[in-house]
C-alpha cells in the first residue's frame, strides 16, 4: 500500500510538473538578440587576445634564445681551442 502511495504521489509531481515544461520559450526581444550577439563579439575578442598573447609569448621565447645564442655560442666544432686564428674556418 506504501508503495502504491509513492508512486501516485510521484506521477502526480510529474504531471504537475509537464505544463511548465511544455512551454515553449517567447521570441526573443530586440534587447535580447543585441546582448548575445555583444556577448558573442566579447567572446571572440578574448579568444583573439589570447591567441595573440600565446604567439607572442612565443616569438619572444624565440627571440630570447637567438638572443642567447649570439651572446654566449657553444665552444664547440674546428676551429676552436687549437690556437687557430681567429676568424678561420678550421685548422
Amino acid at each position: 500500500m506504501r508503495q502504491t502511495v509513492v508512486v501516485l504521489a510521484l506521477i502526480a509531481a510529474v504531471a504537475a510538473s509537464l505544463p511548465a515544461a511544455a512551454q515553449t520559450r517567447l521570441p526573443r526581444t530586440r534587447a535580447e538578440q543585441q546582448a548575445d550577439d555583444i556577448n558573442r563579439a566579447i567572446a571572440r575578442q578574448q579568444l583573439m587576445t589570447r591567441e595573440n598573447q600565446q604567439t607572442q609569448f612565443e616569438i619572444n621565447q624565440l627571440r630570447n634564445e637567438i638572443y642567447r645564442s649570439q651572446q654566449f655560442p657553444l665552444m664547440i666544432g674546428p676551429g676552436t681551442g687549437r690556437g687557430c686564428p681567429p676568424g678561420s674556418a678550421g685548422c
